[in-house]
């Protein structure tokens, strides 16, 4: 090897006059590194030219010359080009060229040189499975470092060895929560779990770490090479003498079925694919098991809807996929809040943990202090914020219940009551004292926009800003544009909601915007089933089974059933102010019975649908399953409860497509999981009639319309004409 060698253009090799050779990740072209054709190319031909002159090599150091990022994983785009439909001969080629791509990550912890790796940034996926067949492994301390197996979090499992030698490195159990989660571990979590083997606080000295480990002529062999090594906790063989293996073993696949409804397959596979492998010895016949399982995900819809809408379409939105073009970004300096409730005060803990000075205001400094208090205990009970943190954290939230302490910020968010008079004065006054260019966002969940903004001099710079409770930790923000918002504060807003370390999606101006709209109709089946005598059981078990957190009975608890109540009747009121005519719906009717008739209001108030002692788990009111007994929903099928709600949200996301109230399919996916929980394994509203086939969704549709009415089931044209086209939703 020469003193300055090629893997090609995505690999260089550097070899030192003390035999040290330096093996850099540089993708052209590229912000971070992926593991796809040109990586497999590269690397191939890098181990073999280190294979050749291994004589002479006194050992490797991996780094990457991305600033900040090590290696990004696998190539998910070139992935999702694989065709599901493969025959057995396709899987057979498939299979092995995996075997092949994974075989020079063998070769490189086999060669009889030690190997150490650098990670100078995120090393996730297939950048960590690099690391994982290096004998010693040196990080960044830094807060943007993360190392982790998240392919799970995509439908698939680790498939170049991190299955088989995370399992071996940290045991089955470990290995299992570890992969199966997803969990991402910044540089002193890895240290902890031993993901990573030592800290530094540079690249300097990181590579000064390593370059002193290998020339002090370490053992060049993995653990798992080892004569008589054996799987830390034990390997399925030894369940026979030692009962925590036996229960991991026995209850591991009911609890993977329990969390997941058998909705994920990559959990189920995850769990099956660490166990497979450790029992056997042969890392070559591990290998091979890990493949097969990641090959069986990989070509299944449910991996291919997660990698469209994780992948592909969170990352277009992110990136600006709905932020009006040719705006300068601009970044929010100092940030008034009104209302320091448990919305306000959650916001003022986002932005103050994104470094931005945060003026909290309410009616009075004592109220002000109540949501600082808010603050400090999330602060605490937060494990990733230390108290040194905490106190940055605080120490960027100034509570006042004096309006004039507003006036430098050159932005607000209004998060008072969901009422139109309070909105209307508290945007009037704080409007009044603020710059020109100030940008005046209302956090609301349904009321109008354009209308809110008519209490404002200045429309152009209102928007709508609906977050998700608590603001703090939920990671959406719906950004609803009036019909006055300049293209300016639209991109601004964009920029605030990225800034506040969320995900945003744009939706213009309606009744109930987007996400409020669908998942009304999730909750209106829900309710309407509990009218026509459907068991309530079986309409929370059905919502469950079919992938949502929650059932509609619950999410209606958490809402308040007197919240619903008003913003029905009120619903009702705005629509005959337009001239329309709206008939009650059940969600009124139930809601009002429910308030007014037994007193039960809510979760919050004691009691609603559900029961909540204390000290115990919820469990349904008992009476309620009386309310309406002999009904004529007594006979209906599981699949026509769960169809009932999964259509009835996905439908109306089309109607709003229809309308122009949300105009991205990657918004509409992405709002609809992150936002209201609709199943993840689906891909989202959009990506769901993808998924069910848009032909067999048509006759569903259908079908259900005629069992259930119209009201909720009729088929937009948009959905007849993509049907009738192929068209998908993309």
């Amino acid at each position: 090897m020469s003193q300055d060698s090629s893997g090609g253009d995505y690999i260089r090799l550097k070899k030192d006059a003390d035999g040290i050779v330096e093996l850099v990740f540089d993708q052209p072209d590229k912000k971070v590194n992926v593991m796809g054709v040109a990586f497999d190319t590269a690397f191939k031909a890098a181990i073999a030219e280190l294979e050749a002159d291994k004589e002479n090599i006194k050992g490797i150091y991996l780094c990457s010359a991305k600033p900040g990022q090590f290696f990004a994983g696998g190539d998910v785009k070139e992935m999702m080009n694989m065709p599901l439909d493969q025959s057995a001969e396709d899987r057979r080629v498939l299979f092995d060229a995996m075997m092949a791509t994974k075989q020079p990550f063998r070769q490189l912890e086999t060669l009889g040189v030690p190997v150490a790796v650098g990670i100078n940034g995120a090393a996730l996926g297939g950048g960590y499975e690099i690391c994982l067949a290096c004998h010693r492994r040196f990080a960044l301390d830094h807060p943007s470092l993360q190392v982790g197996l998240p392919e799970s979090q995509l439908g698939l499992l680790p498939g170049a060895g991190g299955i088989v030698r995370l399992t071996r490195m940290l045991g089955m159990q470990e290995a299992i929560t570890l992969i199966s989660t997803g969990k991402r571990l910044k540089a002193d979590q890895a240290l902890a779990k031993g993901l990573v083997d030592e800290l530094a606080s540079s690249e300097e000295e990181m590579r000064d770490k390593a370059r002193a480990w290998l020339l002090s002529e370490p053992e060049p062999v993995q653990p798992w090479d080892k004569k008589g090594f054996r799987i830390p906790g034990g390997a399925p063989k030894d369940a026979a003498d030692d009962q925590g293996l036996q229960g991991l073993l026995f209850f591991g696949p009911v609890n993977v079925m329990n969390q997941t409804h058998g909705n994920m397959p990559a959990q189920r596979a995850i769990f099956a694919a660490i166990c497979d492998t450790a029992r056997v010895v042969d890392f070559d016949t591990a290998s091979e098991i890990e493949t097969r399982y990641f090959l069986k995900l990989l070509l299944s819809p449910v991996a291919r809807n997660m990698m469209t809408t994780f992948f592909v379409q969170m990352n277009a939105v992110n990136s600006g996929l709905s932020r009006p073009e040719g705006v300068p970004k601009r970044e929010v300096r100092r940030l008034g809040l009104l209302g320091a409730g448990q919305m306000g005060a959650g916001l003022a803990m986002a932005a103050a943990r994104a470094g931005i000075e945060v003026v909290l205001k309410d009616v009075d400094q004592a109220a002000a202090e109540r949501g600082v208090d808010y603050v400090r205990k999330a602060c605490e009970k937060s494990r990733r914020i230390d108290e040194h943190k905490t106190a940055e954290i605080l120490g960027r939230i100034q509570p006042t219940g004096t309006l004039g302490d507003l006036a430098d910020c050159d932005a607000i968010i209004e998060a008072v009551f969901e009422d139109r008079a309070v909105k209307a004065k508290v945007s009037s006054e704080t409007e009044a004292i603020l710059a020109e260019d100030a940008l005046f966002t209302s956090n609301t969940s349904a009321l109008p926009i354009t209308e809110l903004a008519e209490a404002t001099q200045r429309p152009e710079n209102f928007i709508g800003m609906h977050f998700f409770s608590p603001a703090e930790r939920m990671p959406l923000v719906e950004i609803i544009r009036g019909a006055k918002t300049s293209d300016e504060t639209l991109a601004r807003t964009f920029d605030l909601g990225r800034q506040l370390g969320k995900t945003p999606i744009v939706v213009n101006d309606g009744v109930g915007f987007f996400t409020s709209r669908v998942i009304g109709k999730m909750m209106g089946q829900g309710l309407s089933m509990v009218t026509e005598g459907v068991p309530p059981a079986l309409i929370e078990n059905a919502a469950r089974f079919a992938g949502y957190p929650v059932g509609p009975l619950a999410l209606m608890d958490e809402i308040s059933l007197d919240t619903a109540m008003k913003a029905s009747g009120q619903a009702i009121e705005d629509a005959t102010a337009r001239g329309e005519t709206m008939a009650e719906t059940a969600v009124l009717t139930l809601c009002r019975r429910m308030v007014l008739e037994f007193d039960r209001k809510g979760k919050v108030f004691g009691g609603g649908f559900y029961e909540y002692p204390e000290g115990g788990g919820k469990y349904l009111w008992p009476q309620l399953k009386e309310l309406y007994a002999g009904g004529c929903g007594q006979g209906i099928s599981l699949e026509d409860v769960q169809d009932r709600i999964l259509f009835a949200e996905a439908l109306e996301a089309v109607r709003a497509m229809e309308e122009g109230i949300i105009e991205s399919v990657p918004d509409g996916n992405i709002g609809s999981i992150m936002g209201i929980g609709f199943p993840a394994h689906t891909g989202g509203v959009f990506q769901f009639f993808n998924y069910r086939g848009l032909k067999a969704s048509l006759e569903r549709c259908r079908e259900l319309a005629e069992r259930y009415g119209e009201d909720d089931f009729k088929v937009p044209q948009l959905l007849v004409d993509r049907a009738q086209s192929g068209e998908a939703f993309v």
